[in-house]
């Protein structure tokens, strides 16, 4: 079996295991915690184009100050894609800065990113709204007490960003 084939089963596997965990000490898993693992892990099944990101970092915007922030920048260092996950603040300002994911949560208003959901921009736009504008790539939700996810395909693909189809099968709804 080659490598590549491996790695690519043990981050399956690696995902399995956290959506395990979640099913069965539900309870007992911080909510954040879950949410930080879900997205990195969905950083893993994305490809973006070359020339959009950094030789040394994969750069991830959200609200440091929120929960989800704080479990997010706890992974600082991990590497995607031989990238350090390197967590950012959120850009307030017209432009996207070096974001290549942004985590946008429900209570942050997305005019602070209104520029960058209305481009084509290869990054990843992840949203834990309920709210169903269809502006986020993957939007990440509760359902049932469980942590579930749809995916809008043809905003990766506006964005010219490539989800694994092992990605695309395990989300609730890919339109």
């Amino acid at each position: 079996m080659s490598s590549a084939r491996t790695f690519c089963l043990a981050g399956i596997l690696t995902f399995f295991i956290w959506a395990l965990i979640s099913l069965s000490a539900h309870a007992q898993v911080d909510e954040s915690a879950l949410k930080a693992a879900y997205i990195f892990n969905f950083t893993e099944f994305t490809t973006w184009p070359p020339e959009s990101l950094s030789d040394a970092a994969l750069f991830v915007c959200v609200n440091k100050d929120s929960d989800l922030g704080g479990a997010l920048a706890k992974l600082d260092g991990r590497t995607v894609g031989g990238r350090a996950w390197t967590v950012i603040p959120t850009p307030t300002k017209n432009g996207q800065g070096r974001c290549n994911v942004i985590v946008l949560e429900e209570e942050q208003s997305s005019n602070a990113v209104k520029d960058v959901l209305s481009s084509d921009q290869p990054i990843l736009v992840i949203s834990d709204s309920d709210a169903s504008d269809h502006t986020a790539v993957i939007r990440l939700f509760t359902d049932e007490d469980h942590l579930r996810f749809d995916i809008e395909n043809q905003q990766a693909l506006r964005r010219h960003l490539s989800l694994s189809s092992k990605l695309l099968r395990l989300a609730r709804n890919v339109s």
